[in-house]
């Protein structure tokens, strides 16, 4: 979660009094606002909705599983994957052009 943002020259400087800022919050007060904030957050859905997340996560990885017979729990290369390590560099997108990058062998 982002709260502040800063430029380049401003990020040292600021972060650092921001963090001196929330190390002056007394230790009760940090740990209600802290669960303050989880509570919304699980009022909002949240909790739902990571679980949600983790489950087609894991359905993903018996999917790959299945694919190669218990090969591999991920997509390899030869599926049309790029490893991690070779991807390019991310790109903003934006609304004219959301910057989808072709498919491997496209």
């Amino acid at each position: 979660m982002v709260s502040k943002v800063f430029t380049e020259e401003e990020l040292a400087d600021n972060t650092l009094q921001f963090a001196r800022r929330i190390a002056r919050t007394p230790t009760v007060a940090a740990l209600l606002i802290k669960e303050a904030v989880n509570q919304t957050a699980d009022a909002m859905g949240f909790t739902s909705a990571l679980n949600a997340c983790f489950t087609m996560h894991e359905l993903n990885h018996s999917h790959w599983a299945t694919i190669t017979n218990g090969q591999h729990w991920v997509a390899q290369e030869e599926h049309g994957v790029v490893k991690w390590r070779n991807a390019p560099p991310m790109q903003q997108a934006t609304k004219s052009d959301p910057g989808l990058l072709p498919v491997a062998g496209d």
